[in-house]
């Protein structure tokens, strides 16, 4: 090249068309394919060549041909082939980078001549020539290239790819050409941070997308979906099967699985542990313990889980799956762990397509001879975890760990609700039964007071008409032996004075004498009756009350049922509110029996007077004489017998009254329950009796009735009484 030569005016336009093409292409079209592709077309139309290239590096090294334009076939086609690492030297590489060197190579005078972007393109000094490297010469000529051109494309300081131009046919590159070329490498770099900017940021949009979709899902106190949450999840990251292990909390109320100690939700491949295995599941072994034993690690990331020697104890249990890497994000709280979800990647098999065979395993010490298409495929391989996998991986596990860390709060706070609720109410109940208690206390006292009182004031009366009727009916026997002497007396002067002083004979006729003599020992008879009626009254009123019985005595029940009927007696007649009430006894055979007889006495006094009042009660519901005398006769039956265990008895006291409501009968032993109108009724007597017989006696007291059929009440009291307390 001739430092005299003067820039071509045809070529300088067609510079800065394709350079105004290519920056408008840049700004239209943020597709760096489709960048790339009008870029090679547009170089290789201006330069003439047979071929333009752009050519990418890989990760590994290795290179792929990602952009090419060819003139009629002149030269084979190398778009989508991959060149070895080895076919770049890692000193042309730094060369590349460091001093933004480049290259035009001649086969046909076997010189290289490079330039430093440091050095001006205004002078010849400014391309060093050197013979070039015989296995180079051979490199090319194998692909058909005499002449060769390469610059460096760079994105942030770093080797992304290379602008290569080649020519089937020995030719000069022009300073200008080589200007162009570094331009239009420039450009490149620029539209490659343009779209790696583009993909940051499509691939920041579809994280915050899957994001807010599997938040959405989680972030419901009342429904959490956890299995959904997780296959999103284990979408999202392209993942073959995941698993979302949460540690045994007791505030956790999430749905359980087979193990009650654990909550563990699952999605997609599973693994298979053995039945002799230590623990039920894999994230309980120590490997997960270990690594996330400190509290800023919350990331695992396991490419290959074979060539991991602290998995060699679950390796054979993920032998019949095709799983062979995995991401495993910890979940905390507030400092706690509450568990882990792991992704699972399968296996994956890879197809590369490289320009000519070469073996991948060993240097390259000779060149290539051939670049015919040597399809390599390798299967087994580990599909990697990506930064922005295991970026999104981290934030969703921050999303789950709020999520059910809140929720764990939330239900715990539903418990110390629903506990303070349970409490409450056990206490309101305590406190309730408490003073139904201080109340069924109180009125029994009351009217254990009352019947005491009334005892007493009974006794009391019945001891002081006992003291003139037995003096009355002592005295009766003398009296009336007294009037039978005077009587005969006056027989015996009538009978020896026949003719008798007239004023006597006058007085006889007006005391009606012979009257006398005939009605007064009817009187006296009459009188007999009275005082042995009262006395046997007496006797019962004392019997009732039994205030000489403070504990319990074997007593004949009959004579207390017969005792409480004699003193209801005036009840039972007829009057004008109900016809006579008939009582009839089936008394079968009853021992003595243990009990209180005056409490039982009570129970049998409140009994019959309930059902002297259902009688009376139906009788003054019918308001005509006529319509009465068509209602049943009134009728009380007590039959008695003992159970066939034979170790109660059981009294039956039945009416043949209007009876009891079924929905009546329930509360029928209620403390101040009554169907009574208001002032007859107080609502304790059968509640009193309740007690009496089953909390006092130990025994059953029970109803049964049908409305329009009469009430049976059966009591059922021990022969012989256990220690009961009082």
């Amino acid at each position: 090249m001739s430092p005299n030569a003067s820039p071509d005016s045809t070529l300088n336009s067609d510079l800065h068309r394709v350079l105004s093409r290519l920056t408008q292409r840049i700004l239209q079209s943020l597709e760096l394919p489709d960048i790339l592709a009008t870029t090679a077309a547009e170089v290789r139309a201006i330069l003439e060549t047979d071929r333009v290239k752009i050519y990418k590096f890989n990760a590994d090294g290795s290179g792929q041909v990602v952009a090419e334009s060819i003139r009629d076939r002149c030269l084979p086609s190398l778009l989508g082939l991959n060149f070895p690492a080895d076919d770049i030297p890692p000193h042309a590489r730094e060369l590349f980078v460091s001093a933004r060197m480049r290259s035009i190579v001649s086969v046909a005078t076997q010189q290289i001549g490079q330039n430093l972007a440091a050095d001006s393109l205004n002078s010849e000094a400014s391309l060093h020539y050197r013979p070039v490297d015989p296995c180079h010469i051979e490199y090319l000529t194998a692909m058909g290239v005499q002449s060769s051109v390469v610059l460096p494309i760079l994105n942030r300081e770093e080797l992304w790819g290379l602008l290569v131009s080649h020519h089937a046919e020995p030719r000069t590159v022009s300073e200008w050409e080589l200007k162009a070329l570094q331009r239009v490498a420039e450009q490149l770099s620029v539209a490659i941070a343009q779209s790696v900017l583009l993909d940051r940021a499509r691939v920041r949009a579809t994280s915050e997308a899957t994001i807010n979709r599997i938040s959405n899902l989680l972030h419901s106190l009342e429904n959490v979906q956890l299995q959904t949450a997780l296959d999103e999840t284990v979408s999202a990251l392209q993942g073959s099967g995941g698993r979302l292990y949460l540690m045994p909390s007791p505030l956790s109320e999430l749905p359980k699985t087979t193990d009650p100690s654990v909550q563990l939700y699952t999605s997609g491949t599973q693994i298979s542990l053995p039945t002799t295995a230590i623990f039920p599941n894999i994230e309980e072994y120590g490997a997960w313990q270990g690594y996330f034993q400190s509290a800023d690690c919350l990331t695992w990331v396991i490419p290959n889980l074979y060539k991991n020697p602290e998995l060699r104890n679950l390796q054979l249990a993920f032998r019949s799956t095709k799983v062979r890497s995995l991401l495993i994000v910890a979940l905390r709280y507030h400092g706690s762990l509450l568990g882990y979800f792991s992704i699972f990647r399968d296996e994956i098999e890879t197809e590369t397509l490289w320009a000519g065979e070469f073996d991948p395993d060993e240097r390259q010490v000779q060149p290539r001879l051939s670049f015919e298409v040597w399809k390599e495929t390798k299967t087994g391989q580990t599909n990697r975890w990506t930064k922005a996998d295991i970026e999104l991986a981290g934030q969703l596990g921050l999303v789950f760990s709020s999520a059910i860390g809140q929720y764990q709060m939330y239900q715990q706070l539903q418990d110390l609700n629903v506990n303070l609720d349970r409490q409450v109410s056990e206490r309101t109940a305590k406190l309730q039964q408490t003073i139904d208690e201080l109340q069924s206390t109180q009125t029994q006292l009351i009217q254990t007071e009352k019947m005491s009182s009334l005892g007493q004031l009974v006794a009391g009366i019945a001891h002081e008409i006992n003291n003139p009727a037995n003096f009355i009916h002592g005295n009766l026997t003398h009296a009336q032996g007294y009037v039978d002497e005077l009587f005969s007396l006056v027989r015996l002067y009538q009978r020896h004075f026949p003719n008798a002083n007239p004023e006597i004979v006058e007085q006889v006729e007006e005391i009606d004498l012979e009257f006398l003599d005939e009605d007064l020992p009817k009187i006296f008879a009459s009188m007999q009756v009275g005082t042995e009626r009262i006395r046997q009254l007496v006797l019962s009123l004392k019997n009732f009350a039994r205030l000489d019985e403070s504990e319990k005595k074997a007593v004949d029940l009959h004579e207390g049922l017969d005792n409480t009927l004699l003193i209801l007696q005036h009840r039972l007649d007829k009057n004008s509110d109900c016809s006579e009430i008939e009582i009839v006894k089936e008394y079968g055979e009853l021992p003595l029996v243990e009990c209180y007889a005056g409490q039982l006495n009570q129970v049998f006094m409140n009994i019959l007077n309930n059902a002297i009042d259902a009688l009376v009660a139906r009788a003054r519901s019918t308001n005509l004489p006529s319509d009465r005398e068509s209602l049943p006769r009134p009728e009380i039956r007590i039959r008695t017998d003992v159970s066939p265990e034979g170790k109660t008895a059981r009294i039956f006291i039945s009416d043949n009254g209007p009876g009891i409501l079924p929905a009546l009968q329930e509360r029928i032993f209620d403390p101040f329950f009554t169907t009574k109108p208001v002032g007859q009724g107080t609502g304790l007597g059968l509640s009193i009796s309740y007690k009496i017989i089953v909390d006092k006696h130990g025994g059953r007291l029970s109803v049964a009735s049908q409305p329009g059929q009469g009430t049976k009440f059966c009591t059922e009291v021990p022969i012989q009484q256990k220690a009961i307390a009082r």
